[in-house]
């Protein structure tokens, strides 16, 4: 992970609990739309190790990363 991305995953977990705080549900809702958005790539057969890293990392940084 380099600086910028250390940095942009630093603030969203602080923001995160916060909006969590003003709109109780959002993750679940964010995560059910990470996951609905994963399915649909690999439903299309486009999903790539790149594309695959963007979602774990937004698992990660929600708190949601699934068992292996």
């Amino acid at each position: 992970m380099n600086h910028a991305d250390a940095g942009a995953n630093y603030l969203l977990k602080a923001l995160l609990p916060r909006l969590e705080e003003l709109k109780p549900g959002l993750l679940d809702e964010l995560a059910l739309g990470i996951k609905a958005d994963k399915e649909a790539i690999n439903r299309t057969g486009k999903m790539t190790a790149e594309i695959e890293q963007v979602f774990l990392s937004a698992e990660h940084i929600l708190g949601r990363v699934p068992a292996q």
